[in-house]
């Protein structure tokens, strides 16, 4: 009987014993931009799905204790998830979710009579460098595409920022033959003063200098239409020699590139016993980069190129080959692996070099050429801040510097016990929160903070 007894005793207490291991996880998912409920929105724990109803709400049940993530899908909105904890004694926890809507930008390209232009290239980009990119200083992210046959153009899923939008008419990038345009591309018009012209990259709506170039912006859920009108201007030679690492003059492929984005080459030429000339370029700032290639080893070199309104002659690029760079990550044994960028400020940014420190905080960079440089640093080590970066004496964190064979190594100095920052967002369930200097120059992973 005794026996009996505790048999049913046990019975009865097995389903509460099974409730205080599981949980529930409910919430709706809402619409960023007007906090209305999104419906058919899908939401994911591990292998159970569920889809939120009319109002966005959602709901699952027999969840094991612990922590859970949660990720949110919906069609013409941005994924995004949610960490939940369910602790003994919680039945249900409550989240709320905001996903944000695609934005877009659209328009047309056309030429000096209002014509639309089919095949030119038109970049979006952000205003402000580095916003969105991994590494915050290595450039400027790029969404690309090419006009139709009407001249129209438009990038439809974008996020919240703010952005310029670029028409690129080199005859380069539209295959055409040098110094010709493509197939179809209309004609420039001629000068009344019988200067030579060209069409020019064109920023919205219709200036060849980006800091003149007005911004578009986007704040989730917005579609703007931004026409760009193409610019012809007076154009002109650079001419000069590129000299090898022992003054002699050398065969080499040039390229004018503008000062202020560092991308995509202008002009490209090869220069044949060290003289090249590089025609149809604008007035502006420009840098010249030759690279010749040396039993298997690429020199590099740069020289300034300012352009007014004549030809410039008398460039001089000398090359340089490459050399061994160290950095040392202070103090040893933090038990992570920084990395370490040398993010070139003379040079296109393809030229980056990356590295991540060893187990003793050591960073080889087996290839640097010659130059400006902003030194990168991603790392976040717990319960420490990024203090300085340190060439020889000299603290350049957030500053260029002139890197060279021969100078004095890096060190990247953390320091223990950060401060701290606490605030509130309001009438917002779920968010991430982006901590960045006031000075942009230290808009980098290591001086930054985000806190979801």
């Amino acid at each position: 009987m005794l026996i009996r007894l505790a048999s049913l005793i046990a019975a009865a207490l097995l389903p509460a014993a099974i409730a205080q291991d599981t949980g529930s996880i409910e919430g709706r998912v809402t619409n960023s931009t007007d906090h209305t409920g999104i419906a058919g929105a899908a939401v994911t724990i591990a292998s159970q799905r569920a889809t939120t109803d009319p109002s966005g709400a959602f709901r699952f049940t027999g969840l094991t204790l612990g922590s859970h993530t949660l990720s949110f899908a919906a069609t013409g909105f941005f994924e995004s998830e949610a960490k939940v904890r369910l602790d003994s004694g919680v039945t249900t926890a409550h989240v709320e979710i905001e996903l944000v809507p695609h934005s877009s930008i659209s328009g047309r390209v056309l030429d000096d009579e209002g014509q639309p232009v089919a095949g030119v290239r038109v970049e979006i980009t952000q205003a402000v460098r580095g916003t969105g990119t991994k590494w915050s200083t290595r450039g400027w992210t790029v969404w690309a595409t090419a006009t139709d046959s009407d001249g129209h153009y438009s990038m439809d899923v974008m996020p919240p920022g703010t952005y310029l939008a670029m028409a690129q008419p080199n005859p380069r990038v539209l295959v055409g033959a040098p110094g010709q345009p493509a197939r179809g591309f209309p004609l420039p018009p001629k000068a009344h003063d019988g200067e030579h012209r060209a069409w020019v990259r064109t920023y919205y709506p219709a200036v060849s200098n980006r800091g003149q170039a007005a911004r578009l912006v986007l704040r989730g859920g917005t579609h703007l239409a931004a026409d760009i009108r193409l610019l012809a201007v007076p154009v002109y030679a650079i001419r000069g020699m590129v000299l090898d690492d022992g003054g002699k003059p050398a065969n080499a492929t040039v390229s004018v590139i503008a000062s202020e984005a560092l991308d995509m080459p202008e002009r490209q030429v090869q220069a044949h016993e060290g003289a090249f000339e590089l025609s149809d370029v604008p007035y502006g700032d420009w840098r010249v980069i030759a690279e010749a290639d040396r039993s298997g080893i690429k020199l590099r070199g740069t020289a300034p190129a300012p352009l007014s309104r004549l030809d410039l002659d008398d460039v001089t690029v000398r090359l340089a080959a490459p050399f061994a760079l160290q950095a040392f990550v202070e103090p040893r044994g933090l038990g992570e692996s920084p990395a370490i960028e040398l993010y070139p400020t003379d040079a296109p940014r393809t030229e980056a070099a990356f590295s991540r420190a060893d187990s003793g905080g050591r960073v080889q960079f087996p290839t640097v050429y010659p130059g400006r440089y902003t030194i990168n640093v991603d790392a976040t080590i717990p319960d420490h801040y990024l203090d300085s970066v340190l060439v020889g004496e000299q603290d350049v964190l957030g500053k260029e510097v002139t890197l060279a064979e021969g100078g004095p190594p890096i060190h990247i100095v953390f320091k223990p016990n950060p401060a701290g920052l606490r605030g509130t967002v309001e009438n917002c369930g779920s968010t991430s929160i982006l901590l960045l200097p006031q000075d942009e120059g230290l808009w980098i992973p290591a001086a930054s903070r985000t806190l979801n």
